[in-house]
């Protein structure tokens, strides 16, 4: 699963990088961010053209589809250049976890890893659009989340991480802003746990097989 979502992350970057390049600059990087759409099983550029299909490793970019298996990344980048005739921007300091992909390497990921983070992109679509919109995935940490304003600049993040250097198997997370003076005092949740360090937040790794729904409500409620 690691390695496939790794790839997945590096391939993520080529089709980033027509927002990176054509839509109008955010002090936030919103412009480098994707949705997930359900129609299309996969995450999509704010221009609605550009993309990638997760199940299978696709480029998309409108009715335009390029299956990245067996190809590099520089294969990548030119899938969508040719179409919106620039030379795309590149993730420098933004850039994912290193992997022989970055240099030059034919992405080779398996079938089942990219079913498997396909539906708990989907999952978290949903899950996520319960509690608040707008639903975003970001193509740095690629973690698909949503944030909660509660004023007086504290706000909620709740997501869903593909996995990471710290948990590197799937997980749901919910964080506060600012994080509590005191991380060793929160009431217990009803699965997951409480990561302190180094940043603080709820945690329910998807191998638990716990309620996704109660576990996200759960911590939101607390974290209140």
């Amino acid at each position: 699963m690691i390695d496939s979502r790794l790839q997945l992350h590096w391939a993520a970057q080529a089709a980033a990088g027509v927002g990176r390049t054509i839509l109008p600059k955010q002090p936030d990087d919103s412009h480098t961010n994707f949705s997930w759409c359900h129609e299309r099983h996969g995450l999509m550029q704010g221009d609605g053209k550009s993309g990638i299909r997760v199940r299978d490793l696709t480029l998309l970019y409108g009715d335009d589809a390029y299956p990245l298996a067996g190809r590099t990344l520089d294969d990548a980048f030119r899938f969508f250049e040719e179409r919106v005739g620039k030379t795309l921007e590149r993730p420098g300091e933004a850039a994912p976890p290193d992997h022989p992909v970055a240099h030059g390497g034919v992405f080779e990921p398996v079938a089942a890893d990219l079913e498997t983070l396909a539906n708990l992109y989907a999952q978290a679509d949903i899950e996520l659009r319960r509690i608040h919109t707008p639903v975003r995935c970001w193509p740095h940490h690629f973690d698909i989340a949503t944030l909660l304003e509660l004023g007086g600049g504290r706000t909620i993040g709740a997501g869903f991480v593909p996995g990471d250097a710290q948990f590197p198997e799937p997980y749901w997370y919910v964080t506060p802003y600012p994080y509590p003076e005191d991380r060793t005092k929160t009431k217990p949740l009803p699965a997951g746990f409480w990561n302190t360090e180094p940043w603080f937040g709820a945690v329910l790794p998807t191998s638990s097989g716990a309620n996704v729904a109660e576990f996200l409500d759960a911590a939101v409620s607390v974290l209140r």
